[in-house]
């Protein structure tokens, strides 16, 4: 594993940590590894308690592009803030937030889930997750020629409605995520959540892997710090870049030893 980091940057977090902080964590690809089904994907204990302990001095928030009930079963923690379908949905920490138009919107996809499964249900490889305010179409076990198949019926399908403005179709690791027309994304619910008790008055330390970390990535730049995990050559608007979910285990471990003032962040940490 390996942390991009340098001396003079690694110093600017030392000296931001001095002052109230908040954690904002994305969940696939960045606490566990991107698994080949979205059922297959397991927090292992040891992280999980990392995150208690954690949660027990600064507050955190997950933030996901899972159903919100998704990501509370899997993460299994009280007392934090879950962030689900990329926004759209915040429960949790006394905060709660669900989009404008709910019920219609989900009205509408159910229709739209039904007519997608009839396309898709019959080619190989390919998963249609329905996360109950949003849609995704997932690919990485199809072959090329599935996912070709697979993208003609949902460009058909969807066209007529993007055409309309009814939807919004997104691009994710292996994915494709059928969301409403709203604005709103991870950086509007992590501007949103910091507004909140508990939150307000602290700056963000947000840490994710998915090209829609970038929003919130954008939204904290200039008030927080955004570590992608990933390629360096991915960083986009983070600042800095950890390499894997494992090295980010061993960051937010570093995180904890500075909050129970057994050690500043140190140059050791952030090497492989």
């Amino acid at each position: 594993m390996w942390f991009l980091f340098t001396r003079s940057s690694l110093s600017l977090l030392q000296k931001k940590l001095k002052r109230p902080w908040a954690l904002f964590l994305d969940f696939d690809g960045t606490l566990v590894p991107i698994a080949p089904r979205p059922e297959e994907a397991v927090l292992d204990s040891s992280t999980r308690n990392l995150l208690r302990s954690i949660s027990e001095w600064v507050p955190v928030a997950f933030v996901s592009g899972r159903a919100v009930w998704d990501l509370e079963s899997r993460v299994g923690l009280t007392g934090v803030t879950y962030v689900g379908n990329h926004g759209l949905e915040i429960t949790g920490g006394g905060v709660r937030y669900l989009m404008d138009g709910a019920v219609h919107w989900r009205q509408f996809l159910e229709k739209v889930s039904s007519q997608l499964q009839d396309d898709l249900g019959t080619i190989p490889g390919i998963l249609l997750e329905d996360k109950v305010y949003t849609l995704s179409v997932h690919y990485r076990l199809a072959n090329w020629n599935s996912r070709q198949k697979a993208l003609e019926l949902v460009s058909k399908r969807l066209t007529p409605f993007k055409d309309q403005g009814l939807i919004v179709i997104g691009q994710g690791k292996a994915v494709w995520e059928i969301r409403p027309p709203v604005e709103w994304n991870k950086g509007s619910a992590v501007v949103w959540i910091l507004e909140q008790p508990g939150f307000k008055g602290r700056w963000p330390l947000y840490i994710g892997d998915d090209v829609t970390d970038q929003d919130a990535f954008r939204m904290i730049r200039n008030c927080g710090i955004g570590i992608v995990v990933g390629p360096a050559k991915k960083m986009g608007l983070a600042h800095y870049a950890i390499s894997n979910p494992q090295g980010v285990h061993r960051f937010l471990q570093g995180l904890l030893d500075h909050l129970y003032g057994r050690k500043l962040l140190s140059e050791n940490l952030l090497s492989s």
